[in-house]
Order: structure tokens, then C-alpha cells, then sequence
């Protein structure tokens, strides 16, 4: 039965709408409060014709793995790439070992902290974790099978400290970057040395691994100096992707040293592919000798390499060169925080500033002499 009543509550809003199916045991019962008469009948409108088609309400008493596979069917595979739906994939394995039976009906915020407080994962991967679940739990909620999102409230992220990666393996010493950038400026690059070529262009640009993957030929505009990055390659599954943010899309100065590098590259490549008997019809400028593009692991394990040869400690991975670039920028007075995050192609400075400023070692070492001064200050 479904009837709308004056909100007993004082000072709230002034209709009630409830509704109910079933009976005995089997009665369940929603209940939402509204400004306006009509929106109210909507809404019980709306109950009535999905528990008319079976839904809805009925997806209350689905366990909550059930109606979350349902979700990602619905909501994320026909409209996420293939990396970001495998994110979605890896939370429901984590989350079989925990909510197996629980109906989405009895999730409360408690069971979701004990969640977390059993992970034992690292800290990225439980805070994507916790973000599909409040997304997946918010969209219950819009469809009327929840009355409420038990996610919204504060839950902690506990993560184990020997799966997330600390600071000091995010940022490089400004001295070994240094070594690794004068390294990469001075070599003499063949065929065999792709993995490289794109290490030198990261190291220059703080281009993402993907979007350096995917740069063409007339990316690099010599006239300018500059580079266009508006793709990315997904080394996983093979194919072209759009920028991950429409932010993404930008271009970036280049340096002389870089763009003659560059220059004498091209004309090398394209000798070399056709000597070869290699087609490159997108004239991607980084395709091997076995006529395919680098994978993203193998960059990074040729990082891995080179920070060997230059005797630095190999913990770095290539997305360091660009935290570590962008941390040097934002000690620059002169160069906006606006600019930087434009640079690096962040959706907004809040970004930018979260995960980049005060980190380099060197600025640890400065923050801490400073406070020294001013408490032995007399």
C-alpha cells in the first residue's frame, strides 16, 4: 500500500511518502520525505511501476555482490576502457572473500570498515576499492532499491604499509635525476634503444608512459618546439585510447637538446622501418624492430636498468620522473600552480597540489632546517 502522510517530523520537509509490498515477514517498507506534493507522487509512482516489472525493491534482498555485478554490467562496461573496468573486476574479487552472503539490504557502514580493516592491501588499491563501493551503493540509492548510502559516512582506509608505496620511492633525489636526464640526453639512440628513447621524452615532458607510447611523427611540431599529446596507448589491451581527462589534451614546449634528438630520430626510424620490410601507417614514433610498440613494463624495467648503470638505488618506477618533475616545477616561484597543472594535463590545481608540493627529498631537508631556525630563534 502506498500513501503519502504529513511528515511528523518538526522543522522537516512537509510530505511523507511510504510504501509497501508484501506482507507477514516478506513486508518491506521505504519511506522518503519531499517539499513538494508532486515530487512525492512521483516517486511512489516510480516504486510502484519497478515492483510492477520485478525490480528495484526485489534487488534490496540481492547479496551484495550480486546487485554490485549487476551494477558494473549496467553502469560501467558499455562506458569505462578495459583498464578501468578491470579495476572494477579486481574490487569484486576482493570483496567475495568478505560480503559473500551479505544481502545489499544488511550492508551497514560497520561491516564495510571491518572490510578495510582486514584488507590488508595497499593504500591506492583499498581507496579504489572503497570508491567503487560508495559509487555502486550512491546509484542504489538514485534507483530507489536503497533508501540510504551506509558508505557515505567516515571510513577509515587501512592499508598495509609493506604494499604502498612510500614517498621516497614516488620522488627521486634532484642529483639522480639530473644523472638519469644527462644520461638520456647524451646518448646515441638506435633501434634498439625505443625503451630508452621514451624514458629520455618522459624525462623531458612528464608525460604519462601511455601517452608517450602514442605520440606520432607530426606530434612534434619542429617549427614550434612543442609536442601534442591527445592519446594514449594501452599497452594491456592494445589499442588507442582517448586522454584521460579531457584536461589530458595539451602541448608542451620542448627543449632545443630534445627536439634535435628528435629530428635526427625520425629520419633514422623510418630509414630503419623500411629497411626492415616494417609498415607503420600511423607513424607512431616509437615502434620497435619487431614493428610493435613498447609495453609499459618493459619501460619500466628498462628504467629499472638504468638506474643501475648509474649506481642509483633501482627502486624507482618511470612514473617517478613525473612526480619528481612536477615537484621541481612547483618550487619555482615564477611558474604558476595553474600552469603546472595544465602541464601535466590534471583535471585542477587541487590535484596538482595534493600529490606534488613539498615532497622532493631536498624540500624535506629545507622544511626541516627552517623549523630548526625558528625555534632556536632568540
Amino acid at each position: 500500500m502506498s500513501k503519502i502522510v504529513t511528515n511528523p517530523n518538526q522543522g522537516g520537509k512537509p510530505y511523507k511518502a511510504v510504501f509497501t509490498i508484501g506482507s507477514g515477514k516478506a513486508r518491506r517498507r521505504k519511506t522518503k520525505t519531499f517539499s513538494e506534493l508532486k515530487a512525492a507522487k512521483t516517486w511512489l509512482h516510480e516504486l510502484e511501476l519497478a515492483s510492477d516489472r520485478g525490480t528495484t525493491f526485489e534487488m534490496a534482498g540481492w547479496t551484495f555482490l550480486d546487485y554490485y555485478r549487476h551494477w558494473v554490467a549496467l553502469y560501467k562496461k558499455p562506458f569505462v576502457t578495459p583498464n578501468t573496468l578491470y579495476t572494477y573486476t579486481v574490487s569484486y574479487k576482493h570483496f567475495q572473500g568478505f560480503f559473500a552472503s551479505i544481502r545489499l539490504e544488511d550492508l551497514t557502514r560497520s561491516m564495510i570498515q571491518k572490510y578495510f580493516n582486514q584488507l590488508d592491501m595497499s593504500h591506492e588499491t583499498s581507496r579504489k576499492d572503497l570508491i567503487h563501493i560508495r559509487s555502486c551503493l550512491r546509484d542504489a540509492v538514485s534507483d530507489g532499491v536503497l533508501m540510504r548510502n551506509v558508505a557515505t559516512g567516515s571510513i577509515r582506509i587501512v592499508a598495509d604499509p609493506a604494499k604502498t608505496k612510500s614517498d621516497d620511492k614516488k620522488f627521486m633525489a634532484i642529483a639522480d635525476y639530473h644523472k638519469v636526464r644527462d644520461f638520456l640526453l647524451n646518448y646515441d639512440y638506435d633501434m634498439n634503444d625505443v625503451n630508452r628513447l621514451a624514458l629520455l621524452i618522459i624525462s623531458q615532458t612528464a608525460l604519462r608512459v601511455g601517452e608517450c607510447l602514442a605520440l606520432k611523427y607530426d606530434d612534434i611540431d619542429f617549427l614550434h618546439g612543442t609536442v601534442r599529446v591527445d592519446e594514449s596507448w594501452d599497452s594491456c589491451h592494445q589499442y588507442l585510447k582517448g586522454p584521460k581527462t579531457s584536461h589530458a589534451k595539451r602541448t608542451l614546449p620542448l627543449s632545443a637538446k630534445l627536439l634535435g634528438i628528435l629530428r635526427k630520430w625520425i629520419s633514422y626510424h623510418r630509414k630503419m622501418l623500411f629497411k626492415l620490410g616494417i609498415t607503420n601507417p600511423q607513424h607512431f614514433l616509437l615502434v620497435n624492430r619487431r614493428g610493435r610498440l613498447p609495453d609499459a613494463k618493459n619501460v619500466n624495467a628498462s628504467y629499472h636498468q638504468l638506474q643501475i648503470r648509474l649506481k642509483i638505488e633501482p627502486k624507482f618506477s618511470t612514473h617517478t620522473l613525473r612526480h619528481t618533475l612536477a615537484s621541481m616545477m612547483i618550487t619555482e616561484s615564477d611558474i604558476s600552480i595553474s600552469y603546472i597543472s595544465r602541464y601535466l594535463g590534471h583535471a585542477s590545481t587541487m590535484i596538482t597540489e595534493k600529490y606534488y608540493i613539498g615532497l622532493l627529498p631536498e624540500q624535506e631537508v629545507i622544511g626541516r632546517q627552517q623549523v630548526l631556525a625558528v625555534i632556536s630563534r632568540r
